[in-house]
């Protein structure tokens, strides 16, 4: 009945949970011994781990508003605790496991991407590769698949919908530009 939320702060971040009776805690606060900047987006995965991504370092977060900043990072939290799992992503947004549970997938939105890591032993990420790439006005931010290992985008900015076909064939959904 409670759920992790991700604070997208000025100045700070984190995780917090919230329980059903609005009680909010904290989960997550810092990782390898630094305070989380704002935090975008958290997941749990079927493994019970939760991913965690920091868009920047930077503060405020529109410094990094271009394509040439690579400062973001995925945390992964599980039974051997919080670690930083990749960095130097470019505006790192939304996360999530691939549903055969073998790959991490990110959107480094200002780097107008879509990236992916295998997932090895102890969460450790590995083998990264661009799974897409978008042109001009299509920054990707929110992530979903679809029942044939698709990507669903949602730019921000140009308020596109794309979908990823598994082999990187892009075809654009819905845009109201």
């Amino acid at each position: 009945g409670s759920f992790l939320l991700a604070d997208l702060g000025d100045t700070e971040g984190g995780v917090f949970a919230l329980a059903r009776d609005g009680a909010v805690t904290p989960f997550l606060e810092r990782v390898d011994g630094v305070d989380l900047p704002p935090t975008n987006f958290v997941a749990e995965d079927a493994e019970g781990r939760v991913w965690v991504t920091v868009s920047t370092r930077r503060r405020p977060r529109a410094a990094a508003y271009r394509g040439d900043v690579a400062d973001g990072f995925v945390v992964v939290v599980d039974g051997r605790g919080a670690r930083i799992v990749a960095d130097g992503l470019g505006y790192t947004n939304e996360a999530l496991v691939s549903p055969d549970g073998r790959w991490l997938y990110v959107n480094e939105t200002f780097a107008r991407r879509t990236t992916r890591f295998r997932i090895g032993a102890g969460a450790a990420l590995a083998a990264r590769e661009t799974v897409a790439t978008y042109g001009a006005g299509t920054f990707p931010d929110g992530l979903a698949f679809d029942a044939e290992g698709g990507l669903w985008i949602t730019s921000i900015v140009s308020n596109r919908v794309l979908r990823v076909a598994p082999d990187g064939a892009q075809d654009l959904v819905l845009e109201d530009a």
